[in-house]
């Protein structure tokens, strides 16, 4: 029973001062209450739990009185501190007039310790030499330590039935344990009493110690410096250990050696903590240079190709072409991993089909599955979020086992040794990818797996991008056929009345009908308005390339002057044409960029005329220039054509969808003459992107508007 009392006193005093010692080590100990609480509290422990083991190996009488009182005086403090803990831990700071209460009680009766007033005397008790003998002021002592213990027990427990779920996981363990620690810790009462029952629960305070711990690491009840924890930790569990070692070659070298010397389990408890502690200390520079010597000698090559797959991952590219990229993926897992035979499935963009993207080795892939043939595969997929193992998913699952086996060998797409990792973009699952048995039995770790994972998500995301710039490619289309549907109905509305005027003139009668030359005018501009705007939609509507050579700029301009000369004369408009140096050669459609050319001028002069604060002569500019370096990925030089006119410009909440089909900012046709549709814009914007080239467009109200064509030349 000693040698129990002993140990237990030992582990309870070591365990106390290294909670004591982690919270100190943190500091804030003047602003943090709980802190300061729980080191009171630790403390007390520590000097009980000391004294009691140094009164238990004490061999003189007046050795063991001293400690006997040192116990006592650590256990006087015990239950106020508790107390003060409590009230610190539940919040109940309104009590803090009965905490110091509490402690003023304790100095009285730590006072009476002193003298002879709680211990009187030492005799020997229950197979114990010297148990202390209670003296007058042992009952007040005894009693205050009942009520404040059952006090502090029933704070915690008030605390825990109303507390959130995050304060209930920090009270549960620490009541759990300081309950369980001071029933233990009572037993040591009933030989002061001289009831013969032996402290047989004292090792139960080790519980307090194990819930304050698992409360401190897994909710943070208490702020503690991690460092100091880890390291006296250490400490404790080297010293722990090392106590049982020496218990055992002391008690085996006895049982072969009579004269076996030094036979003091003291002596080895101290050098085997000594060497422990030391090996703990040049422990992780060994580990270091162990884990160096063995990746250096045996691991570097064999897990080079991690590095490969890293990289792999890297270079999957959102925007690149999918087809590329799955070719890519595959061709490489099979290179980096010696895996033969390896295959990858994406669903069907058309259908829910899953088809096979990319494949090598001998094995005959299928080309497209059903998802009724894979319905196994695609729950699986539903039930492991990361990649499995064929033969490990037929074992776990019943349902997956007799789907499998249920195909036929004729018709498996899988066999048991494959690896099987699912494509995802975020929570969809979009294809899979199929690894065959390695080329040379070569087993994949938990690492290798986690970067194919990563390669699949890669492919996923990339996936994902292409259905939303899909979805908003349809959007865009669905727009522009609602613009152009709005702007056909507006422009074709008021020809066509017009002519049903005349078509029911006609109607009622043919013979005797005289129509007035105004209105026959109108009814063939009209007509002509009409197949204008067909006209337009249909070149709009035009995808063909038409036919690419080497183009001069100049004669392009050339032409398009002398298309819309007429024009320029009649409403006194003058052009300047400035060529900046000697321009080199366009790759291009001739007809088409004298197209581009006519509608720019032809607005200009629109503008111009239908200006009412114009200038007479109006101005047109036509500047051409080259521009180096302006792309770099394709390094084409570009030509520059920039047309500016001062005519009364465009709004500027305008300006920003002046490209787009049926905007326009001119009369469309209601007048006398013909006027804009509101393609002409839009037909020069998509020739000039058939050229790869761009158009962008400068404006000021009352000041003019400039449009700048870029074009891409001949190197």
């Amino acid at each position: 029973m000693i040698a129990y009392l002993v140990v237990s006193s030992f582990l309870i005093s070591l365990l106390s001062l290294f909670f004591l010692v982690a919270v100190i080590a943190k500091g804030n100990l003047y602003f943090k209450g709980r802190n300061l609480a729980f080191c009171f509290f630790s403390f007390s422990i520590f000097v009980w739990s000391l004294g009691h083991m140094m009164w238990l190996v004490s061999s003189e009488r007046s050795d063991a009185f001293f400690w006997v009182h040192v116990l006592v005086a650590g256990s006087i403090m015990v239950p106020y501190a508790y107390f003060h803990f409590a009230v610190n831990l539940t919040g109940r700071f309104y009590l803090q007039r009965h905490v110091i209460a509490g402690y003023a009680i304790g100095a009285i009766l730590l006072c009476f310790n002193i003298s002879d007033f709680v211990v009187v005397d030492l005799e020997a008790r229950g197979g114990f030499e010297f148990w202390p003998v209670p003296g007058s002021m042992f009952f007040p002592y005894i009693g205050g330590y009942i009520f404040m213990v059952i006090f502090g027990s029933g704070l915690l427990l008030s605390e825990y039935r109303r507390a959130e779920i995050d304060k209930k996981n920090q009270l549960r363990y620490i009541t759990f344990g300081t309950v369980i620690g001071f029933l233990g810790g009572t037993t040591n009462f009933f030989l002061w009493l001289d009831i013969p029952i032996a402290p047989f629960g004292h090792a139960a305070v080790i519980f307090y110690i194990l819930g304050l711990g698992y409360s401190m690491l897994k909710f943070r009840a208490l702020d503690f410096s991690e460092m100091s924890f880890r390291v006296f930790g250490l400490i404790v569990i080297a010293i722990i250990f090392s106590g049982i070692a020496s218990f055992g070659l002391v008690a085996l070298m006895h049982s072969i050696y009579d004269d076996f010397y030094p036979d003091h389990v003291l002596f080895w408890w101290v050098l085997f903590s000594l060497l422990s502690i030391f090996l703990l200390a040049l422990g992780p520079y060994v580990n270091d240079l162990f884990n160096q010597f063995l990746h250096d000698r045996f691991l570097a090559k064999r897990f080079a190709f991690r590095a490969d797959l890293r990289d792999l991952s890297e270079q999957v590219d959102l925007e690149g072409d999918l087809e590329e990229q799955f070719n890519y993926v595959v061709g490489r897992i099979s290179e980096v991993l010696s895996i033969a035979d390896v295959a990858l499935y994406t669903r069907s963009i058309h259908d829910f089909d899953f088809v096979c993207r990319g494949s090598n080795g001998s094995r005959k892939w299928c080309p497209r599955l059903s998802p009724e043939r894979i319905d196994f595969l695609l729950d699986a997929f539903e039930r492991h979020a990361k990649s499995f193992h064929v033969e490990e998913a037929i074992l776990a699952s019943q349902d997956f086992k007799m789907a499998y086996f249920s195909q036929g060998i004729e018709r498996r797409i899988l066999w048991p040794e494959d690896i099987v990792v699912p494509v995802r973009g975020r929570l969809e699952c979009y294809g899979f990818l199929v690894l065959g048995k390695g080329k040379h039995q070569t087993v994949l770790g938990e690492v290798d797996y986690l970067l194919v994972e990563n390669i699949c998500s890669q492919l996923g995301l990339s996936i994902k991008m292409r259905e939303i710039e899909q979805g908003s490619n349809q959007v865009e289309k669905l727009v522009t056929l609602g613009t152009m549907a709005a702007g056909l109905s507006h422009e074709l509305r008021n020809p066509l009345v017009s002519i049903k005027t005349l078509a029911s003139l006609l109607k009622k009668k043919p013979e005797s009908l005289r129509l007035d030359p105004s209105f026959s005018e109108t009814v063939q501009r009209d007509v002509k308005r009409v197949i204008s705007v067909v006209e337009g939609v249909s070149a709009f509507a035009h995808n063909t390339d038409g036919s690419f050579r080497a183009v001069q700029v100049q004669d392009v301009l050339a032409e398009a002057l002398s298309i819309v000369e007429p024009n320029l004369q009649t409403e006194r408009i003058e052009v300047a044409l400035h060529h900046s140096q000697e321009l080199p050669q366009l790759v291009g459609d001739s007809d088409q960029l004298v197209q581009v050319f006519c509608n720019l001028l032809e607005n200009s002069i629109n503008a111009i005329s239908e200006w009412s604060e114009r200038n007479d002569p109006g101005q047109i500019t036509i500047v051409t220039d080259l521009k180096t370096g302006r792309d770099s990925e394709n390094g084409h030089d570009w030509l520059i054509v920039e047309c500016k006119d001062d005519g009364p410009g465009i709004p500027k909440d305008l300006q920003k969808f002046i490209f787009e089909p049926f905007v326009t900012s001119r009369d469309t046709g209601t007048g006398v003459r013909t006027r804009g549709t509101g393609l002409g814009l839009a037909i020069v914007t998509k020739i000039i992107e058939r050229h790869r080239g761009n158009i962008t467009v400068s404006s000021v109200l009352g000041r003019g508007t400039e449009f700048t064509v870029s074009l891409p030349v001949v190197k």
